[in-house]
């Protein structure tokens, strides 16, 4: 079968494609339009992916399409909100616009419904109907399924893990309800929620309050939380812990939204530095998270775990998950946060067959003519190199920026060589430049490359543990 998972969630939309055995495309609309984390339907990524693999649109078999409350109802059946709440989110204007979009997320159920509300039974029947109207003509009469959104997400990170079972955590902002869900995944049957936490005590909404309240962009940004915790000492924070885990269930006690982000700013602002407020929810985060993963391994004897969501973009947090004595195998899906959710959608349904990944080289090339043609057009000087690899050590030693771009796109948040810009390490002043030749914030790091063969000499081992079978 070919099947195509498309997720039009409220933040980094994307499709998938794939035919039963491997994936042949995915990439998500933020890579079309140029607007980091695009949420809305991903038309742009879709016209993509029917150009570039040439696949006629009526030779897919299947359709599979996120979430059943996530994005709200009104907004997949006005398409047109999604521009306006990616535009209004990011506004650092206090507007009537984002005050009345505080008071829909926080102060209705609309974006907060269980799974057995009224409101989920009256509208599952309708996201049908409303969500042909926005796909392609030449899709309209494929069968059409919808996925919940955290199942998405642990179907997505399981099947690429190469593990027989695993324990799957999941953690994000919000999705169908849920902000944090752990998951028993085998093949015999599939992926089977154990528990779960809501929406309104979540760890990315929390993050996202501290993000939008130190002056940065929410659902963008929270990774400066990270590193900005890196320079603080979360004992110097003398506050209450607004998250609690008492007889298996999580409960955030703090303000959300516009106040949450007023309570930050005029409270703990006025008493700690923006470093020792971030230490203390990097902190608040990795006790509770580690904690529930913790018990749920000892719970169930499985030793290898996968996790997905957009709070385990959190790379300190998955040190600690990878520390856990209780994990001989972590698997973290590459392109963790909502934009996996179209190719964890037909996971869930297990219409691609679990592999372990090798690579997530799954977007767009484009031949030397089309790069060329580029290049006339923006009217930058260039010349052709016969050995690309080869030139490119020797411009690093001299101290030259490389822009790297040759062959598919990654799929997923990070650089990985193929879309990457690499500069001399042993420079100490390239981290200043850079960051303000990208306009990035001066206490983000960049990532480190090396050879294969020099990995010993800075890399630490971890002692394998023996392991179960596979099943």
């Amino acid at each position: 079968m070919i099947c195509l998972g498309i997720s039009e969630d409220l933040f980094d939309a994307g499709v998938a494609l794939c035919d039963g055995e491997t994936v042949v495309f995915a990439t998500n609309e933020e890579r079309y339009t140029r607007r980091k984390n695009e949420g809305g339907f991903p038309r742009h990524a879709l016209a993509g992916l029917f150009d570039y693999t040439g696949i006629d649109p009526a030779d897919v078999d299947q359709i599979y399409v996120v979430g059943h409350m996530t994005p709200p109802f009104p907004v997949r059946l006005f398409p047109w909100l999604h521009y306006w709440l990616y535009d209004t989110r990011r506004s650092k204007q206090e507007t009537w616009l984002k005050k009345l979009m505080d008071f829909a997320m926080f102060m209705t159920p609309v974006s907060h419904t269980s799974e057995n509300s009224i409101m989920r039974k009256v509208t599952r029947p309708l996201l049908g109907p409303v969500t042909r109207r926005t796909l392609p003509k030449a899709l309209r009469r494929i069968p059409i399924d919808f996925i919940e959104h955290h199942t998405a997400h642990a179907a997505g990170a399981w099947n690429f893990s190469g593990f027989g079972d695993a324990l799957a955590v999941t953690a994000d902002g919000m999705g169908d309800g849920l902000s944090l869900s752990v998951s028993r995944c085998d093949h015999n049957s599939g992926v089977q929620r154990l528990w779960k936490a809501a929406s309104r005590d979540s760890f990315g909404l929390f993050f996202e309050v501290l993000t939008e309240a130190f002056g940065f962009v929410p659902c963008r940004d929270e990774g400066k939380i990270t590193g900005l915790a890196a320079s603080g000492d979360p004992a110097r924070v003398k506050e209450p812990a607004p998250f609690s885990l008492v007889d298996g269930r999580l409960k955030y006690t703090g303000p959300y939204g516009r106040r949450g982000v007023a309570w930050v700013q005029d409270e703990l602002k006025s008493k700690y530095s923006r470093e020792d407020i971030s230490a203390w929810a990097q902190d608040l985060l990795e006790t509770h998270i580690v904690e529930v993963a913790r018990w749920w391994l000892e719970e169930t004897g499985l030793r290898r775990l996968v996790v997905a969501g957009g709070v385990f973009a959190n790379v300190k947090l998955n040190q600690r998950l990878h520390e856990l004595d209780q994990v001989d195998g972590l698997f973290v899906l590459p392109n963790m946060g909502d934009g996996g959710l179209s190719l964890g959608a037909i996971s869930a349904k297990r219409q691609v067959a679990p592999q372990r990944l090798r690579d997530v080289f799954w977007g767009e090339d484009y031949t030397d003519d089309a790069v060329e043609a580029a290049l006339k057009r923006a009217g930058v000087s260039y010349e052709r190199s016969e050995d690309p690899d080869g030139d490119v050590p020797g411009l690093l030693a001299e101290g030259h920026t490389v822009a790297r771009f040759q062959g598919r796109m990654e799929w997923g948040p990070r650089a990985l060589g193929n879309r990457s810009i690499l500069v001399r390490t042993t420079d100490a002043a390239v981290v200043d430049r850079l960051n303000d030749q990208l306009d990035r914030s001066e206490f983000m790091p960049f990532a480190p490359a090396m050879l294969d063969e020099d990995a010993e000499a800075y890399l630490v081992a971890r002692t394998p543990r023996a392991t179960r079978p596979s099943s």
